[in-house]
């Protein structure tokens, strides 16, 4: 089964280029983890990170095998970058609730600062981590990054919540299986039994749905008994307010159903009790609704008759990277999409390089698009209609869990055995730019304040930083692959470095 799935990822997603060889004790300590927390702040058309805290955790969840994310999925990603030779040894995609604060009218007009959390495994040396938001033509660009140095005394080992963690189901180590934190949202230290079979209900619907059920000996999935102060969430339109420990509410972005929490520090908290790949939150209400952001968490109402398909369609979108396949002409999230690239879902094409996405499973003679009629009823095509859009937009099958909570369709299964093999202990492949040394023009940290590593692919070669009067203040002479530069006498504000016609920004503080 495992050779197959791999053949499937390669297929799927063009992968097939290089084994990862990234010796993980190298480059890592066996136990533990690094978190980055930052602050995202901006506007609708502009961003920036604000560094808070490098924190060091008890738990590596991961795979300590493939470290190298293998699917370019998510509108971020966090990347570590071994300082002394420049070698990319962990990276992983993820969505945030910024990202989708900033198709609102509310960032039209207002600045706001969200939390962030990046956790990595916990590197033996020096390390940039560095932090990239992907573009609307669908690249990835750096934004952001810091320098990790071991031997900082402000890295704090601090845990701000120590909770019992109780296992519901456990089938072998973190780093070989999917391990799933669940934390309690709105359940008070008398509720923590309902919370635990809360708990079991949802490790049974994860063993009733496929492809889930059949991968579930593939999962783990722990508790952390976190009480809140009072029962319930927030209902910001009945002007319900309740004390939860995460601080989680409905009418995010003032849509009724959707129930999600900005105070992702908290989370990170909690969920630092136990291994994790995933965070899911089971918020104490039998209200609909619930959220999901690929490598961020999962949130759903336990309460609810409908809990069971929410619970499936939202780890969709937090697990697998899969998008809404429905049309909804009101949700600004459809603002995130150029029609003239293709998304980086799997699950959602503009055809413009169908290709790249599940053309092979299309059979021969299914028109494309495909007419949305019954005749093509269980056919993998290419049905206009998905990620909020009417029309430009397309889907693989008539009915869909991240549609209509009917069962996941071909691609979305495909998808999700995908992720689930990555996690695993068995090696899968990468494409060959995501691997080992990286051979970009490369400025850290950024921001700066009293000086920069400048990381090129050859030794010698001349280098120029310049202001933002196009003035040159600056010349030098690279002597290494690494290089580091005092700009400490530089006033403050944004420069351009630039290697032999390759350019780089990057802010003086």
């Amino acid at each position: 089964m495992k050779k197959t799935i791999i053949f499937l990822i390669a297929i799927a997603f063009s992968l097939l280029s290089r084994a990862q060889n990234i010796n993980f004790g190298q480059y890592f300590l066996d136990e533990g983890s690094l978190r980055m927390d930052v602050f995202q702040c901006g506007t609708s058309d502009s961003s920036h990170y604000v560094f808070e805290r490098f924190v060091i955790e008890p738990h590596f969840g991961g795979s300590k095998v493939n470290l190298v994310d293998p699917f370019n999925f998510g509108t971020n990603r966090v990347k570590v970058i071994d300082a002394q030779t420049n070698t990319l040894i962990y990276s992983r995609g993820y969505n945030t609730l910024f990202r989708e604060w900033q198709t609102t009218d509310e960032a039209r007009v207002m600045e706001r600062c969200y939390e962030e959390s990046v956790s990595v495994p916990l590197p033996r040396n020096e390390a940039y981590i560095i932090l990239e938001i992907r573009n609307f033509d669908g690249e990835f660009e750096e934004i952001f990054s810091k320098l990790y140095d071991p031997d900082e005394i402000f890295n704090t080992t601090e845990q701000r919540y120590v909770f019992p963690v109780q296992d519901i189901m456990v089938n072998g180590s973190p780093e070989s299986k999917v391990d799933i934190v669940i934390l309690p949202e709105g359940y008070t230290a008398d509720e923590m039994s309902q919370f635990l079979q809360d708990c079991q209900n949802l490790a049974n619907v994860f063993a009733q749905a496929e492809p889930f059920a059949s991968h579930i000996n593939d999962f783990n999935f722990r508790a952390v008994l976190a009480p809140s102060e009072e029962s319930g969430v927030d209902i910001p339109a009945s002007h319900t307010w309740v004390r939860t420990i995460l601080n989680s509410h409905f009418y995010t972005f003032y849509i009724d159903r959707y129930c999600t929490t900005r105070n992702y520090f908290a989370v990170k908290d909690v969920a630092a009790n136990a291994p994790y790949d995933q965070i899911y939150i089971l918020v104490n209400s039998d209200v609909y609704g619930g959220g999901g952001f690929y490598n961020f968490y999962s949130m759903s109402t336990a309460g609810n008759m409908s809990a069971s398909s929410v619970i499936v369609h939202e780890f969709g979108h937090a697990f697998g990277g899969l998008a809404d396949e429905y049309e909804e002409p009101d949700n600004s999230m459809g603002l995130l999409y150029n029609l003239n690239v293709e998304p980086w879902e799997p699950n959602i094409t503009t055809l413009v390089d169908f290709d790249s996405k599940w053309a092979d499973l299309v059979q021969p003679g299914t028109p494309i698009p495909t007419p949305n009629t019954n005749q093509y009823n269980n056919t993998v095509g290419a049905f206009e209609g998905g990620g909020y859009l009417s029309s430009g937009m397309y889907r693989p099958q008539r009915r869909c869990m991240m549609r209509d909570y009917a069962p996941f369709c071909a691609v979305c299964n495909r998808t999700i055995e995908a992720v689930i093999e990555a996690l695993s202990d068995t090696p899968v492949s990468v494409e060959s730019d995501h691997m080992q040394t990286e051979h970009l023009l490369r400025v850290c940290p950024n921001p700066a304040t009293d000086y920069i590593d400048v990381f090129v692919n050859q030794e010698d070669g001349q280098a120029e930083i310049i202001d933002l009067n196009g003035k040159t203040v600056m010349t030098l002479q690279l002597k290494n692959e690494v290089n580091r530069i005092s700009i400490s006498e530089l006033p403050k504000g944004m420069y351009m470095l630039r290697v032999n016609g390759e350019v780089r920004k990057f802010l003086k503080q």
